[in-house]
């Protein structure tokens, strides 16, 4: 009988990421989420939750995330990472921030 191993969200999350097929596809490049993602921290409104002109009123520290797959420029005949806007994240942690970006993965690529 095969050992089941359950995993926190944020894991659960990181592997669905990480052995997503579009990252699969292109091992060979190598592709991993870690290439694949750009880490950013960022202030915003509280009352808001978004950023505002008055950079005062921005306290809230947030973890942005920006995604994308691995696409092949013909053109210049290299391996690139796109960024895909739809995907990009903010949460209060790395963990959350990770979790939100499976979802819009799962939503967009599945």
């Amino acid at each position: 009988m095969k050992k089941i191993i359950r995993y926190s969200k944020f894991a659960n999350a990181w592997w669905f990421l990480q052995d997503h097929p579009r990252l699969e596809k292109y091992r060979k490049f190598p592709a991993s989420i870690e290439m694949a993602l750009e880490i950013m921290v960022g202030y915003v409104n509280p009352k808001t939750n978004t950023v505002d002109d008055d950079e005062n009123k921005n306290t809230k520290q947030e973890i942005w995330l920006e995604f994308g797959f691995p696409i092949y420029d013909r053109k210049n005949k290299i391996y690139a990472f796109e960024h895909d806007i739809r995907l990009d994240v903010g949460a209060p942690t790395f963990e959350e921030a990770i979790i939100k970006l499976a979802k819009l993965v799962k939503k967009f690529y599945q």
